[in-house]
């Protein structure tokens, strides 16, 4: 389990709203994100989507989904 991609799904599981992540291959990091929150098994982190910015192709965001966003 890599400790960097851990810590992403955390902190955007605390923030507010989540987090951006800046990435060169957007579709890996939101493959090896997936596969870090599988392994793990948290079921609070179900709360965090992760999707591609409509804005920039070098950035996923983490977002909390809506009414499980209060935390």
């Amino acid at each position: 389990m890599s400790e960097p991609s851990l810590e992403l799904w955390y902190r955007a599981l605390h923030s507010p709203f989540g987090v951006e992540v800046q990435c060169s291959d957007s579709v890996a990091v939101q493959q090896k994100l997936y596969r870090i929150r599988n392994e793990l098994q948290d079921v609070d982190l179900q709360k965090v989507s992760v999707c591609q910015s409509p804005f920039d192709p070098t950035k996923l965001w983490l977002v909390k989904r809506g009414e499980n966003a209060e935390t």
